[in-house]
């Protein structure tokens, strides 16, 4: 079907197969590098671009509507659900429709448009506000003195006042967004089955500009624990060093580095498993905005064999067995109950670390202590793959720029 739109007409593009399909995320930021291996980061874009790709297979008579479809609005514009995350909403009579919108401002936002469907009709609504207030009480005055005898009382409600009055029962709600084919589109035919590959950008018009909330802070950075999850049987990870080599192919060779020592980078490989943890998934590379805000993460694969018995306080002891990292500055301590806590190394010798502030849990108390390190995404690009409903995963290269 075809709706109109603020941007003009958009051709409805409702069957959008989640498995094999992606999501990338662009953003733009561009990175001003010392001798030293300092770094001056400016982002370039307020917000990401969005670039939806999908892959069809189906029996050819299945698709040849599709195919005509296609053929008749190439250059037009579509509308795509995002399907990834489509929310069951209440039965809804009128043009409000109840919901706890807190955390779906990266997707249904004012301005922006959805599609509400049942298993029988679907509704494209232009999303014109965010809550509302409600009368529960009337006021009541003194005919005569006009004193009020009851004061008036609202209560406000959380929802979506939409574009037009819909009357539905047991509805889905996905967000909607209105985009350009990028490029042309391949077909591909194997006896009776053809495959179609489909990618969209998103207009950016019809992204949001959203601010994701800051988490836990230490030392004026943000502080995740996010696990490492492997490659199949293996992790990659690489020592990048900065290298001129000076070369005449007739002679010797020479090579300096403007570097102290070499950078450590490492694939963060993450398995979204649900839509609330792909919303929370989405405020973290809206908070990374690409390259462009570092964080800290535990070293994982760096933990320090700790000594101590009974009560740690302010001072570690570290089995010697171990190499200690003579450039290491900060410690991350997992606690049994799975929480963190980071603390900066202030005092080394061969055998213990004295770190600020102090731990102050007994032995038993601490499941595992590693090195913690300063990192930022080593790209702007960040792709999800779909594996069905709530269903993805993704990974983005990462390197660690302090220690």
């Amino acid at each position: 079907m075809k709706v109109q739109t603020k941007y003009g007409d958009a051709v409805v593009l409702a069957q959008c197969p989640l498995l094999t399909s992606t999501e990338r995320l662009e953003w733009l930021t561009e990175v001003h590098e010392s001798f030293g291996g300092e770094e001056i980061r400016h982002p370039l874009r307020d917000a990401p671009r969005q670039v939806l790709k999908f892959e069809y297979t189906a029996f050819k008579k299945t698709l040849g509507d599709m195919f005509h479809m296609l053929w008749a609005h190439m250059s037009d514009l579509w509308a795509i659900p995002l399907k990834q995350i489509s929310l069951a909403v209440p039965d809804t009579d009128g043009d409000f429709i109840l919901f706890d919108t807190a955390n779906l401002a990266t997707h249904l936002f004012v301005g922006g448009y959805a599609l509400i469907e049942t298993s029988a009709e679907q509704h494209v609504v232009e999303i014109t506000d965010i809550g509302r207030y409600v009368i529960i009480q009337e006021e009541i005055r003194d005919p005569d003195t006009d004193e009020i005898i009851q004061e008036l009382e609202t209560e406000y409600q959380d929802g979506f006042r939409i574009s037009k009055e819909i009357n539905v029962l047991d509805a889905k709600i996905s967000p909607l967004r209105i985009c350009e084919l990028t490029d042309d589109i391949n077909l591909t035919v194997r006896n009776k089955m053809v495959n179609y590959g489909i990618e969209f950008h998103v207009l950016a018009e019809d992204s949001p500009n959203y601010e994701a909330i800051a988490p836990v802070q230490y030392q004026g950075f943000d502080f995740y624990s996010i696990p490492l999850l492997l490659d199949g049987t293996s992790l990659g990870m690489r020592l990048h060093k900065q290298q001129t080599r000076v070369d005449g192919d007739v002679g010797g060779f020479k090579t300096y580095s403007h570097w102290k020592k070499p950078r450590y980078e490492k694939k963060l490989n993450s398995f979204i498993f649900s839509k609330q943890h792909y919303l929370d998934y989405y405020q973290f590379l809206y908070r990374r905005s690409g390259r462009y805000r570092e964080f800290w993460q535990p070293l994982f694969e760096k933990h320090l064999n700790v000594l101590n018995t009974g009560f740690v306080g302010t001072v570690l002891n570290i089995d010697t067995k171990f190499i200690v990292e003579a450039d290491r500055k900060h410690v991350a301590v997992k606690k049994i109950d799975g929480t963190w806590s980071a603390h900066e190394i202030t005092q080394k010798t061969a055998n213990y670390f004295t770190v600020s502030p102090a731990i102050n849990l007994q032995r038993n108390q601490i499941k595992s202590i590693c090195y913690l390190g300063l990192y930022r995404f080593d790209s702007d690009h960040i792709e999800f793959q779909f594996l069905g409903v709530g269903r993805a995963r993704t990974s983005v290269q990462t390197v660690e720029i302090n220690t």
